[in-house]
Formats: structure tokens, C-alpha cells, sequence
């Protein structure tokens, strides 16, 4: 698993961040993801610190059903394993690392046929 995340790693710095799996079925083709971090920025400083990333799943204009299982991975610090949607969205927490090196790290959600992935700062506690 570590492998694969410094993998998807190596490939979002050379794609410049904007990987997303786009559904193949013709039943699929009208999902969609979206995924946000709030705040945008995490202290490194802090291994308390926290962000919600949210992610919102839709079917055409619908939110997808309530109950779907979305699965998170992270490349720095630690998140929520899995959660499930409420009215098409889903909430991960992040923890940051709490070892003072500022970095960028991904964040990977996943839910049925349907992956993105989000850059996420963790920067010094000065410049948020």
C-alpha cells in the first residue's frame, strides 16, 4: 500500500495534481466526485491538527444514495479509513504528522467506480 501511494505520488507531481478516474460503464457515466479540504492547509507542527476533507458524490444532478461507501488513503499524516454518504457527501478527517516538515501530501478518495484525488498543504503554523 505504501508503494502504491508514493506511485500515485510520483505520478500527481508529474500530472500536476489532477487525477481522477472517470466511470467506464454506461450505468456509471453519470456519477461524479468533487473533493474539498477545509481549511485548505494543515499545521505540520501540530499532530492535532486537523482538516475535513469532504467529499460530494452525485448521479447526474442527484446526490448518490445515502450509505455509500467512500475509502480515503493519504501520502502525510493520517485519515478517516472509510466513511459512508448522507445526502451525497462524505467526511474524512486528516490528522497532520506533527513533525515540522512543511510538504504538500494527497489525499486519494474512492467510491464505487469512482477515484480523485486532493492536494493538501501542510505548512509551518506562521503561514496559514
Amino acid at each position: 500500500m505504501r508503494q502504491t501511494l508514493k506511485l500515485v505520488a510520483v505520478a500527481c507531481l508529474l500530472a500536476g495534481c489532477a487525477l481522477s478516474v472517470v466511470p467506464t460503464s454506461s450505468d456509471d457515466k453519470m456519477l461524479a466526485i468533487d473533493m474539498a479540504a477545509y481549511p485548505e492547509r494543515i499545521s505540520v507542527e501540530d499532530s492535532l491538527a486537523t482538516t475535513e476533507i469532504w467529499v460530494t458524490l452525485k448521479r447526474g444532478s442527484r446526490p448518490i444514495a445515502d450509505s455509500t461507501v467512500v475509502v480515503f488513503a493519504t501520502t502525510v499524516g493520517t485519515i478517516t479509513p472509510s466513511t459512508v454518504t448522507l445526502d451525497g457527501l462524505a467526511v474524512g478527517l486528516l490528522t497532520g504528522p506533527g513533525d515540522g516538515t512543511p510538504r504538500n501530501g494527497l489525499v486519494i478518495a474512492q467510491a464505487l467506480t469512482m477515484r480523485d484525488t486532493l492536494q493538501v498543504g501542510f505548512v509551518i503554523s506562521a503561514q496559514q
